[in-house]
């Protein structure tokens, strides 16, 4: 467990000891891929879905542009064509299975119309 040390009293230099939960935080794991499609609208509301069926975050940072699954048009932005590299970002209990599916449309193996 992580402790988090506030201080009461500056004179005194008094410090009391909170115990954060660290058991709490959620799963977060990245990854480094190179875009094998492009990540146009249909794409990018299919990350949105599979985020949320999953219940994860889902981020892709390509240069200095970054996007996230709360807004579609930041994923849109991105610009993601074929040969890109991104850092794809992925925080939730499920992200594994996140991780698979997203690759999925990255790597422009699957339809993403349904």
């Amino acid at each position: 467990m992580k402790r988090n040390y506030k201080v009461k009293n500056r004179a005194n230099k008094i410090a009391t000891c909170a115990e954060v939960n660290t058991a709490a935080r959620a799963k977060e794991v990245s990854f480094i891929m190179v875009a094998k499609g492009v990540l146009a609208f249909r794409e990018s509301a299919h990350l949105i879905k599979v985020a949320e069926d999953t219940d994860c975050i889902i981020s892709i940072a390509s240069g200095k542009k970054y996007g996230t699954t709360k807004s579609i048009l930041s994923l849109v932005n991105l610009g993601i064509t074929s040969g890109k590299s991104l850092v794809l970002n992925i925080k939730g209990e499920r992200n594994e299975e996140a991780f698979r599916e997203v690759s999925k449309i990255i790597g422009g193996e699957t339809d993403s119309n349904s």
